[in-house]
């Protein structure tokens, strides 16, 4: 088992093997958000995690876009614990919102009240899919708070959870997911930041399954 020192020189230096472990486990998470999706919207939803990527802190609002973004933002805690965020674009989020209420894509051009209720669930859904698919590689419960939506600059937006986990640690993961809603794709940013002890925890199961 590696040092608790070298947990971060771990995560930094993640194998192909290890990632593609990740990488499995979250997709199973993709599979269940795509199906819960697809019923409450009646729609063929597809929704895959392509690639997985260890970054530096420091370089998120980079990777995911410094314009102003709209998030879904859920807490997690118990067996683990950490911050988990969905990034959408506004063309994107208004597409999407169109498509879930069945009118042609392109229709609605305001970020109302009820697109913004449409855009929650739907992040809520899919990050709770992924939470629930850790949950079950990890072996342990995940609680999670009732989701929250954030308008604003992607540094911003993630300020305060980098805050809480910046000072022990400088790296996370970050998802890109590819979201198909019929025929139209969204490609999107999920991101999980954990905290230090639930980051080790992921390790030491890859280190003990896969390692």
């Amino acid at each position: 088992m590696a040092s608790e020192e070298n947990y971060e020189e771990y995560i930094k230096n993640l194998d192909e093997f290890a990632k593609s472990a990740l990488v499995e486990t979250f997709n199973i998470g993709a599979s269940r958000a795509a199906d819960a999706l697809s019923q409450m919207t009646g729609l063929t939803v597809n929704i895959t995690v392509p690639q997985i990527e260890v970054s530096s802190i420091k370089n998120i609002p980079e990777k995911v876009g410094e314009d102003i973004k709209i998030a879904v933002y859920i807490g997690l805690s118990g067996g683990f614990s950490g911050h988990a965020f969905f990034f959408i674009d506004f063309d994107d989020a208004l597409k999407m919102f169109d498509m879930m209420m069945g009118i042609p894509p392109g229709s609605t051009t305001e970020f109302n009240e009820m697109v913004q209720s449409a855009i929650m669930e739907g992040g809520n859904i899919l990050i709770s899919a992924f939470a629930n698919a850790l949950s079950e590689f990890l072996g342990t419960e995940i609680e999670q708070t009732p989701p929250d939506l954030a308008i604003d600059f992607t540094p911003a937006i993630l300020d305060f959870a980098l805050a809480d986990i910046g000072q022990h640690c400088d790296y996370t993961i970050l998802l890109r997911t590819q979201i198909k809603m019929e025929d139209v794709e969204f490609k999107e940013h999920f991101m999980i930041l954990p905290n230090p002890e639930s980051m080790k925890r992921i390790v030491e199961t890859l280190l003990g399954g896969f390692v």
